[in-house]
């Protein structure tokens, strides 16, 4: 399983750009599901590797709970979130191998600590998204290179818990982002999600639950098997 572009490409992705909600006003919290339709720019991705990436996203969400799946050709990728409890899991499925990459919120700050931290600029800005009017804001990144990264996302209050987005680089953004773009420096490629559908519905928690056929792994064994380490 090791070198395959497509393993890494999908993984770069979800772990790019998971989680992205935020705050909830006073009100009945959201149950229901979104989909996103996703797409990619950039000169170093050619169209057969853009075949290998995902063209769509479905997440499921109640109050501070969040489940998110992409699947590209054999590999899913599955992120579920707890902003009350602020714990993070993905599951990777691929043929017959399943693996659960648990984080905690010691992990989640950690990594936070040692990235660079975005400044969020809220706009007037308002947009119709799906029934939901969203604000437009801008969120700024500096690297450790110098490079500067300004990001455009629109997002709704109305959907969420002030934590949900606990585990992203979005965290400070007050609400569900329902439509973002995401520059990926390392491979040079923009990811575009649109949302297409928004559906309310009764969530049960049981559908938060790691199912029992995943093997626990850590985050170095992941880049063993799919970073092509020797």
């Amino acid at each position: 399983m090791k070198n395959t572009f497509g393993i890494l490409m999908v993984v770069a992705v979800v772990f790019g750009t998971n989680e992205s909600s935020f705050a909830q006003k006073d009100k009945k919290a959201f149950q229901g599901t979104i989909t996103y339709d996703i797409s990619y720019k950039g000169e170093s991705l050619t169209p057969a590797q853009k075949a290998q990436l995902p063209a769509s996203a479905a997440e499921t969400i109640k109050d501070c709970k969040t489940k998110t799946e992409t699947v590209a050709g054999i590999l899913t990728i599955t992120s579920i979130t707890d902003g009350a409890a602020k714990s993070s899991t993905m599951l990777i499925d691929i043929g017959d191998n399943k693996f659960a990459l648990k984080k905690t919120e010691a992990d989640i700050n950690k990594e936070q600590t040692d990235e660079p931290k975005p400044i969020v600029n809220i706009t007037p800005e308002t947009k119709v998204i799906s029934g939901f009017t969203c604000k437009k804001a801008i969120v700024t990144t500096t690297l450790e290179d110098g490079t500067v990264n300004n990001d455009t996302l629109f997002f709704t209050e109305d959907i969420g818990c002030k934590d949900i987005n606990f585990s992203s680089g979005y965290k400070d953004i007050p609400g569900k982002i329902l439509q973002y773009s995401v520059y990926n420096t390392e491979m040079q490629f923009l990811t575009s999600y649109t949302v297409k559908e928004i559906k309310k519905s009764k969530i049960s928690d049981n559908i938060f639950l790691i199912p029992s056929d995943y093997k626990e792994t850590t985050e170095e064994e992941l880049k063993k098997m799919f970073g092509g380490d020797e």
